[in-house]
């Protein structure tokens, strides 16, 4: 789609500057101009062609210098322009007159994002509206939104709502772009960030099945993750938080593991931390 703009308005720029998007047609004849006069607005384009083909083409002079017939001529500021059209041939000679006025000039338009909201945090596989509102101050004047997930463009919208479904996007940083055009080619864009987190639950893990063997404590742990790296503290005192020590330190092998401890005085507590 950003292609096909960008090649419409190649078009439409050729198009004005050359032919069928001038304001003004004046058709000019070995006996007169018709009309004489033209009203247009800065940027438009006066297209003089022969209304005979006896005489023509005619010679068409004004402070642009001179262009024969078939040719447009564009304005682009604000001004009373007086020109004459003759015959190459000889004859006419008919004055002419261009009035240029000021004009509305273009208003631009605008586009937020509406959903998700900026830096919002979602579970993969991540599905979600992806919504904007887009507006103009000039009535009737929003072609469409584009929709990007990074460099992708995966809508474009033509009619309000401007929304449009994102499915199954996997981990990582996504930057959201909605883009607005208008019928001038004219564009806003506003863009957001949104993370996509791994969704794989996380299992406390449990130690249990306290035994004295042999002079040893040992118990169990579960909800490990295998592959993941284990450690195993010990601490004789729950209430400051830099108590804990650590003895032993293994990689999981499966979700289960089993600890064994020789028997010192005094109370002990222990725990297990897995490293991410």
């Amino acid at each position: 789609m950003g292609f096909f703009k960008l090649l419409l308005g190649f078009l439409v720029s050729f198009w004005v500057l050359n032919v069928t998007a001038a304001t003004a047609f004046v058709g000019v004849s070995l006996f007169n101009l018709s009309p004489a006069t033209v009203n247009i607005e800065a940027g438009d384009v006066v297209f003089w062609v022969e209304d005979d083909e006896d005489f023509g083409p005619y010679a068409i002079s004004g402070p642009w210098g001179v262009v024969a017939t078939p040719r447009g001529v564009q304005f682009p500021a604000p001004g009373t322009f007086h020109y004459t059209a003759s015959s190459v041939f000889g004859g006419g000679d008919w004055p002419g007159t261009v009035i240029v006025s000021q004009g509305v000039p273009n208003s631009l338009p605008t586009v937020t994002i509406t959903n998700p909201t900026n830096n919002a945090v979602f579970a993969a596989p991540a599905s979600f509206a992806f919504t904007a509102e887009a507006s103009n101050p000039d009535p009737n004047d929003v072609w469409d939104v584009e929709f990007w997930v990074n460099d992708v463009m995966v809508d474009d919208v033509f009619n309000p709502p401007y929304t449009t479904m994102v499915t199954d996007l996997p981990v990582g940083t996504y930057t959201l772009m909605a883009i607005v055009w208008d019928f001038s080619l004219e564009t806003a864009t506003n863009s957001i960030t949104i993370t996509v987190t791994d969704s794989t639950p996380i299992t406390p893990i449990a130690l249990t099945a306290t035994t004295l063997t042999g002079g040893n404590f040992e118990f169990n742990a579960s909800g490990l993750i295998a592959g993941k790296t284990n450690v195993l503290q010990t601490s004789t005192n729950l209430a400051s938080p830099l108590n804990w020590v650590s003895i032993a330190t293994n990689v999981a092998a499966s979700n289960t593991a089993t600890y064994t401890n020789k028997i010192t005085p005094g109370q002990h507590f222990f725990r297990v931390l897995q490293l991410p």
